[in-house]
């Protein structure tokens, strides 16, 4: 095998290993659980990567509608998503499971829950190291009925990246190139053999890729310009809708039906063989209604039909709606199935008021998502690129995470 393939196979393996890791971990939510979600922050990017310290805001509603009682659980990993060594009390200042206090109900909504909320840290729990966690909800048989990937870091080495053109001419329109450099001047006694970046498209832990010597070593900087590794389709900004008002226009709707449901028909997605330059949020979204002043518990839920056209697809292989409302997994309640009546790709989703960006993809025969298979790539598309270091010091027993640093692909230089 040639050399520089040879490596292309070790970081690929690599890099598949560190994902299927963390996904076989992962237990998403079932049917009666809606709108799980767990951020740092409110609005509009969430994402749960968090300085120590930060409080991470974890919230989710029981469709069901009865109260029941429900716990956390908190979990260490090492930086390849493999149990950590360490007991709960060298992580965890107080208990690393507890029962979630904040409870309420719906208020003058079609659809009745239960609205659950709690933070990380609170005065029961504190995180005292940074790594890689799970946070588990349980419900009262100890059962994990979900759980959510954070990433807790420290500011001690600063990150500074940049996202440029790449240097190869067949991949100029359709990728992007992730540079970063990490500064080791005041860090002290940091061994950069040890130091293991990893690099996340628009804060998808999912789809980490990591990084493994740097390529200039100038003494108090480490600089990472891998022009393979660093390498990034660019793809195509997020489709997104509104649903904020059951009785007027919403962005992104082409119509709204029913009396006992309210049904929300998305306008058709078609072929993009032109980039479009419209704002997104990265695949997020924001709960909100204009029928109340309190989205948590005052915001109903509706069904949201979304709709592809035939022209747009591309490929034999099943279609998925994807987007960090569903935890970048679909699953079979995500899968497109063919309309005759209408003539699209459709299928329908119980989803909370609120803005949603979205998009559709296939999937790999390992499961992974295929993001190529319905939107072409385009360079000046706009992605948001977060470095973690990982370090893990000689004999040690466990990894930290020593900085982060991002960067906005738009306007490439």
């Amino acid at each position: 095998m040639p050399f520089k393939k040879k490596l292309f196979f070790i970081w690929f393996a690599g890099m598949q290993i560190l994902q299927s890791q963390l996904n076989g971990l992962m237990v998403y939510p079932p049917e009666y659980i809606g709108t799980a979600m767990a951020s740092v922050n409110d609005y509009p990017y969430k994402h749960t990567i968090a300085r120590i310290g930060q409080p991470v805001f974890i919230s989710f509603d029981d469709l069901e509608g009865d109260e029941k009682t429900y716990y956390y659980r908190i979990k260490r990993f090492d930086e390849n998503w493999k149990p950590s060594s360490l007991v709960p009390s060298e992580y965890i200042d107080g208990f690393d499971s507890d029962m979630i206090q904040q409870a309420e109900n719906s208020v003058a909504t079609l659809y009745s829950y239960t609205h659950y909320t709690f933070q990380i840290p609170n005065p029961q729990t504190r995180i005292k190291l940074s790594g890689n966690y799970l946070i588990e909800i349980l419900n009262e048989d100890d059962e994990t009925v979900f759980n959510f990937p954070v990433v807790f870091y420290e500011n001690v080495l600063p990150v500074s990246v940049k996202v440029q053109y790449p240097q190869q001419v067949d991949k100029l329109k359709t990728h992007q190139w992730v540079t970063f450099t990490v500064h080791t001047g005041n860090a002290g006694r940091i061994q950069n053999a040890y130091l293991k970046p990893v690099v996340l498209k628009n804060e998808n832990l999912l789809e980490a890729r990591r990084f493994e010597l740097p390529t200039f070593d100038a003494g108090n900087k480490l600089e990472y310009r891998d022009p393979e590794r660093g390498l990034f389709w660019g793809g195509n900004e997020f489709l997104s809708f509104q649903s904020r008002d059951l009785r007027g226009y919403n962005p992104g709707v082409d119509s709204i039906r029913g009396k006992e449901d309210y049904y929300f028909y998305l306008r058709p997605a078609y072929y993009f063989s032109q980039y479009s330059d419209y704002r997104d949020i990265d695949g997020s979204f924001i709960i909100d209604t204009k029928q109340g002043s309190e989205p948590g518990v005052e915001a109903d839920y509706v069904q949201v039909v979304f709709r592809l056209h035939p022209d747009a697809v591309k490929t034999d292989e099943p279609l998925y709606v994807t987007g960090r409302f569903n935890h970048w997994h679909p699953d079979e309640r995500h899968r497109l199935t063919y309309n005759k009546l209408t003539g699209f790709y459709e299928t329908t989703l119980l989803l909370k008021q609120g803005h949603y960006d979205y998009f559709y993809v296939g999937k790999n025969p390992d499961g992974s998502i295929n993001w190529k298979c319905v939107s072409p790539g385009f360079s000046q598309t706009e992605n948001r690129y977060t470095v973690l270091i990982y370090y893990k010091e000689p004999g040690g027993r466990y990894t930290r995470v020593l900085g982060m640093g991002q960067a906005v692909s738009k306007p490439l230089r």
